[in-house]
């Protein structure tokens, strides 16, 4: 029933020299209209969720999993099942920060939105304007290239970093900000790695982005993230990095065969992959991209909702932060999976129907992306049909 579909292929990679990046296809969970709401249904739908994933978790194998539907009211069902760590007792929470991998990248896009409102940045802002006086050795054929190319993986930024650049990135121990500056000076001291235009995955693509924004806003990316999204939304329990390192009791990554591991990407890249935080605190994010009533810091933002979902004219029709997808149960959906080979994590959000499923995991590797897969399909069928969501 559910039918995975690569499309493209990345994750955050902690010593790999390639980066891929999957879409898990959801097929055959054909949601309609619900027009009303019932207190017992939604309880009954809420055990049976529990209880679907909590089958999914020991079929696959993995140590935790936490999937949560989502409308423009916030959260409307959340389970939780597994192991913070393999080798010990403590039952993983909804309330645990789950690593968020490349869903990182729709909070910077949203941060670029928020730019953009406040007259900061221009969709058609150019790497030469931004960076020109702060990288003197920019190659030439970047200098034209705006920062809606590199939110759509179109600006000719490698997949890959060349190896030496990030073995130097992964032992700067530097502030971010100053790791990002000179992980992005050896990206843009080289030509583009292929042609402009070509989509082309890139992490470093938006640790440009990162940097960019920094110079625009005069703050490091992580702060300003913080201020012009996460706190106008009421999220307050998120970090960068290995979630234990900001609260012990956090759940621990786990390696593809579930050994317990706490490693992550360089912190030049924050803006691709690193963000963290319960999923509960995920879907107030979903929900505002699903077009809850905005707080009145993100009013400007929203109005910019639209460019951020718009698909380009060539395949694979992304978005600026997200990819996008036709599916029968959600009409033209937009998703994004994140990993940092540790975790793994994949939101779905239906805009037309008002609703999304997220599902993250504390493993990475093939059975985690399935797993988190299998649960937001299931999450789909189990309330589509009954009637605990009223989509609109």
């Amino acid at each position: 029933m559910y039918v995975r579909t690569t499309l493209s292929y990345d994750a955050p990679m902690l010593h790999m020299a390639f980066m891929m990046f999957f879409i898990w296809s959801i097929s055959g969970a054909a949601v309609s209209p619900m027009l009303s709401v019932s207190p017992q249904a939604a309880s009954a739908e809420q055990s049976e969720l529990e209880y679907l994933v909590s089958g999914i978790l020991a079929r696959k194998k993995i140590p935790g999993l936490v999937v949560a539907v989502v409308t423009k009211s916030g959260v409307e069902s959340i389970a939780v099942a597994g192991i913070r760590q393999q080798g010990k007792s403590d039952l993983i929470t909804v309330a645990d920060r789950m690593h968020l991998g490349s869903c990182t990248k729709a909070f910077t896009a949203t941060l670029c939105a928020a730019l953009v409102s406040d007259g900061k940045l221009k969709w058609s802002s150019t790497i030469g304007e931004l960076l020109g006086s702060d990288v003197p050795a920019m190659h030439a054929e970047w200098k034209s290239v705006t920062i809606e190319e590199l939110l759509r993986h179109r600006s000719g930024a490698p997949s890959a970093p060349p190896p030496e650049v990030w073995k130097t990135a992964f032992a700067c121990t530097d502030p971010p900000r100053d790791c990002r500056t000179a992980f992005v000076h050896s990206i843009l001291s080289n030509a583009t790695a292929q042609v402009r235009g070509t989509f082309a995955y890139s992490n470093q693509g938006y640790a440009i982005v990162g940097r960019m924004i920094e110079i625009a806003s005069g703050k490091d990316y992580e702060s300003l993230l913080a201020e012009r999204v996460l706190v106008p939304l009421t999220i307050k329990d998120f970090g960068f990095g290995i979630p234990s390192k900001k609260d012990p009791n956090s759940p621990s990554g786990h390696t593809e065969d579930a050994t317990p591991r706490d490693m992550d990407n360089p912190t030049a890249i924050a803006p691709a992959g690193t963000l963290h935080m319960p999923v509960g605190e995920w879907a107030k994010f979903i929900a505002f991209h699903l077009g809850a009533k905005p707080p009145a810091e993100l009013a400007g933002v929203a109005d910019e909702l639209s460019h951020l979902h718009a698909r380009g004219d060539i395949e694979p029709f992304e978005a600026l932060g997200w990819l996008t997808a036709q599916r029968g149960w959600g009409g033209k959906v937009l998703t994004h999976s994140g990993s940092n080979t540790l975790w793994h994590c994949v939101a779905w959000l239906s805009p037309e129907k008002g609703f999304a499923v997220l599902a993250a995991c504390n493993q990475g590797g093939d059975a985690a992306a399935k797993a988190c897969d299998e649960a937001c399909g299931a999450a789909i069928d189990v309330f589509s049909k009954g009637s605990a969501i009223r989509f609109k």
